[in-house]
């Protein structure tokens, strides 16, 4: 009786630990600073890199920025970004996260030459619902602005075939080309 209850809590342990949900997201390796409807954006991708669908994805965007508070006293400053859209339904693919740039930006007082010399930081968090395990999960992230690209887009990971489907390629998630 010893022997059946020390393996079915030992069997438990063990599935407990491997059986746990982890997100599996793919972030692309730069941000990009670029002009966007009347203003500018700041934008980074994401990817799904599971074969399941992620179920109602929400993106949250924190800014941290050293700004002089007057006296060359500088503060750590921490901002949460308004997102174009920062919850979806669904995502089987890739997504495109963009912050515009607009009046009530904390970027808003800089020129875009002033952005890309900032000591920032973006700090992103994604959760979203994991069918395959029925559970909420996370995935955190950050980006350095060292990694922002000015005057960039990214390619299209998608193109139609000669009988007009869509075809992703994830492997375009990285990429950009400079905008005239």
């Amino acid at each position: 009786m010893l022997g059946l209850l020390s393996f079915s809590f030992i069997t438990g342990l063990i599935y407990g630990r491997f059986s746990k949900p982890k997100a599996a997201i793919h972030f692309s390796e730069n941000i990009v600073l670029r002009d966007f409807k009347e203003h500018r954006a700041l934008m980074f991708r994401i990817m799904n890199s599971r074969k399941t669908v992620m179920i109602e994805p929400e993106v949250t965007v924190t800014l941290s920025i050293t700004e002089d508070s007057g006296n060359h006293k500088f503060k750590r400053n921490y901002y949460r970004f308004s997102l174009e859209r920062d919850k979806i339904m669904y995502l089987p693919t890739t997504w495109t996260i963009v912050h515009e740039i607009d009046e009530n930006s904390p970027l808003f007082k800089y020129t875009s030459e002033e952005i890309a010399k900032l000591d920032a930081e973006l700090y992103i968090l994604v959760r979203y619902h994991e069918q395959s395990f029925g559970q909420d999960v996370y995935q955190i992230s950050s980006y350095d602005f060292s990694k922002l690209k000015v005057g960039a887009k990214y390619i299209p990971t998608f193109y139609y075939d000669d009988e007009g489907y869509t075809v992703l390629d994830h492997s375009k998630l990285n990429e950009l080309e400079d905008i005239d």
